[in-house]
């Protein structure tokens, strides 16, 4: 055998050796991103914020449970434009105080209408003055005006209240309209207080 034919025979098996010795190829656990020529790779957001719509995200408009959108707020609730019909005490234990409420608008009378009424407890100083009137919203009678500007509170304590209107800048006490004396509500067990018709130069409340 040739020098020659010895080399190539050597340098083939050294080779099929070097092949069978080398590590297996792993697979590649990157993707590769696909690339313009002459553009850098784009880059791949890890764990984003999730996008509108996505689930756990913070829900868009309309969304169950979200601030309405506009044009979906729901109905205002419907004002009653059916006269009063006051009805008997329940018993002589307790009264009732009716009235109608009207806004001053130059020579117009308009009915304060949906507005929420209060009568709050008339207090005395020890000399059994009349000293201010005391409004807890949690316990005082409530009641609130129809379509007409009417209102009915129903089964009173006896006693002496104040009437008082909820407005955006807070309980306003209610005088006498004709004179602006004190407006002093008194209630008697089996009685029906009428106060009549009430109208004061007020801002539009509604």
């Amino acid at each position: 055998m040739t020098l020659t034919r010895r080399f190539f025979l050597g340098a083939l098996a050294a080779a099929l050796l070097s092949a069978c010795s080398a590590p297996s190829a792993q697979p590649s656990t990157n993707t590769a991103v696909p690339t313009v020529p002459g553009e850098q790779p784009a880059a791949t957001a890890v764990s984003a914020y999730p996008g509108p719509g996505a689930t756990g995200a913070y829900p868009g408009p309309g969304a169950t449970g979200a601030y309405p959108a506009p044009g979906n707020e729901p109905p205002a609730p419907t004002v009653s434009m059916e006269p009063i019909v006051v009805p008997q005490p329940a018993s002589g234990e307790v009264g009732i105080t009716t009235g109608t409420l009207y806004r001053i608008d130059g020579e117009n009378r308009i009915p304060i209408t949906n507005a929420t009424l209060y009568l709050g407890a008339l207090l005395k100083t020890a000399e059994g003055v009349d000293a201010m009137v005391q409004l807890d919203r949690n316990v005082a009678p409530r009641t609130v005006t129809n379509g007409l500007g009417q209102f009915l509170f129903l089964d009173l304590p006896p006693g002496r209240y104040g009437l008082m209107l909820d407005a955006i800048e807070g309980a306003l006490l209610l005088n006498q309209p004709d004179d602006g004396t004190d407006l002093v509500i008194e209630v008697t067990g089996g009685q029906v207080n009428d106060l009549g018709e009430l109208a004061y130069p007020l801002p539009e409340l509604n």
